[in-house]
């Protein structure tokens, strides 16, 4: 004897659809904490930047010597070297140094690159030079 109402068949739930529905946003959510990683590190590059530009505007104002500058801002953090533009400006008359690093921030992961261009940050300090 047969159950009124139903086919005898398989019943459909919702499993199927929740299975399907993930599958075709998981590529979405993995782009997504990619973005939100990458985020996170050109966030650190450019504390390290900033602070690299404080060392090496302490290096130049404690050495009065500009070519300190540079092995200063890299001793100071991990920045790839090639990626790294380090400008020095004396203004004799106030007795002050400015140092201004350029750093291009590497895209870290494959499938951002092809959306994003690395982007420059840039950090600058004023120190008074100790002569």
């Amino acid at each position: 004897m047969r159950r009124a109402g139903g086919g005898g068949g398989r019943r459909r739930g919702p499993g199927g659809q929740a299975a399907v529905e993930l599958a075709l946003l998981l590529p979405l959510l993995m782009l997504m904490a990619l973005f939100l990683a990458q985020m996170a590190l050109t966030a650190r590059d450019q504390i390290m930047v900033v602070h690299s530009a404080r060392e090496a505007a302490r290096a130049v104002a404690v050495s009065n010597d500009a070519a300190r500058a540079r092995p200063a801002a890299l001793a100071a953090a991990r920045l790839d070297p090639a990626r790294l533009r380090v400008r020095v400006e004396e203004f004799p008359g106030a007795g002050n140094v400015s140092v201004r690093l350029d750093y291009r921030s590497a895209v870290r992961f494959a499938p951002l690159a092809v959306l994003l261009d690395d982007l420059t940050l840039s950090g600058e300090a004023v120190m008074r030079a100790e002569r």
